[in-house]
């Protein structure tokens, strides 16, 4: 494309959004996409295998009253690391990040609120994330 300053490949997914109401496993494919999580009852988005420069990026559009999992392909190997910072600087208890290694990625019941995010990024070893949520602890990496 001349002219337009960009010079890799697009991959595939870069760039779309997509709203999802139940569970879905995510391929290659949508590498790049951003996910609008919106049903209130839950469900669990499995990461593709690793590969390095997969990114998703995962929104809550509806309130969780039972969670939205991220999770790993592959169980028990504590490949998703990262923090999450938290609106809610009420107490100094409070932790406003995690980095811990673990399997999946939470948008808690009831104390996720729309809004709050996470990206993710593989370096085809882990799964890197960062996010933020209004509510301490309405984003945690568990498993």
């Amino acid at each position: 494309m001349s002219g337009t300053g960009f010079s890799g490949p697009i991959r595939l997914g870069s760039g779309s959004i997509e709203t999802l109401a139940a569970a879905k496993t995510l391929t290659s494919d949508d590498n790049g996409k951003t996910f609008l999580l919106n049903l209130a009852g839950g469900f669990t988005v499995t990461l593709p295998a690793h590969s390095a420069g997969l990114r998703f990026k995962f929104f809550a559009k509806t309130q969780p009253t039972t969670a939205y999992i991220v999770a790993a392909a592959t169980a028990d190997a504590d490949t998703i690391v990262g923090s999450f910072s938290s609106s809610d600087l009420d107490a100094a208890a409070d932790a406003d990040g995690e980095t811990t290694g673990g399997d999946q990625i939470n948008f808690v019941a009831s104390t996720a609120v729309v809004g709050d995010w996470v990206e993710l990024v593989s370096d085809g070893t882990n799964w890197y994330t960062s996010g933020h949520c209004t509510a301490v602890g309405g984003l945690t990496i568990t498993g």
